[in-house]
């Protein structure tokens, strides 16, 4: 691993550009400042993984509408954005806790050629992936006891992160990102990745 290797938090989001769209995506697969991308996903009504941030969309659950119901609000699919061709991070963040894991590991499976990493908020989510060809890992987890950490990388909060944390971590071949940055924050640390907004970091 090298220095600052920054993840665009929901794509490149610029003047016209939305997060979570091809069009984000695409921006930071062409920007050289960027060595990935991160996303969300949801299942849809009619279980399509979905590529969306916040549960509710024009005050409605989003795993209420139908994908077909979505593409009319600009939502896109996950299987299209895997169709994207890059050989960059694509570090994809389950939301839904209800998620058809059997499905999802075989979608994500097609694409052995690509370089992509899942991770979520629930640890009881992760625990059914079974021999994934993709790498996993745990957001906010607390380290009580590093023995018992058994994924390929971690999200950590960049505020609660600190050296001996890291070092430990890379020791263990554990690869770090650390999340929820604010403008005032400084890249101090070496060897972990940032997932960041590009319109914090100009």
């Amino acid at each position: 691993m090298g220095d600052n290797m920054f993840i665009a938090h929901r794509g490149l989001v610029k003047k016209g550009i939305t997060e979570n769209t091809l069009e984000a995506f695409k921006l930071a697969i062409e920007s050289d400042k960027y060595i990935g991308f991160e996303l969300d996903i949801y299942t849809s009504l009619d279980n399509e993984f979905i590529v969306f941030h916040n549960p509710l969309l024009d005050n409605k659950f989003i795993w209420n509408y139908t994908s077909k119901e979505l593409k009319k609000k600009k939502v896109i699919l996950l299987k299209d954005v895997l169709k994207l061709k890059t050989d960059k991070i694509i570090l994809i963040d389950i939301k839904d806790i209800k998620i058809d894991i059997k499905k999802l590991t075989k979608l994500l499976n097609i694409y052995k050629d690509k370089n992509i990493y899942v991770m979520s908020f629930f640890n009881s989510v992760l625990k059914k992936f079974k021999n994934p060809n993709f790498k996993i890992g745990l957001l906010n987890y607390i380290l009580n006891s590093t023995s018992t950490y058994s994924y390929d990388f971690i999200g950590i909060l960049y505020d609660v992160a600190n050296k001996h944390m890291i070092d430990t971590l890379n020791k263990m071949n554990i690869e770090v990102f650390l999340y929820a940055l604010n403008k005032k924050d400084k890249f101090i640390y070496k060897d972990v990745y940032y997932i960041i907004d590009d319109v914090l970091y100009k």
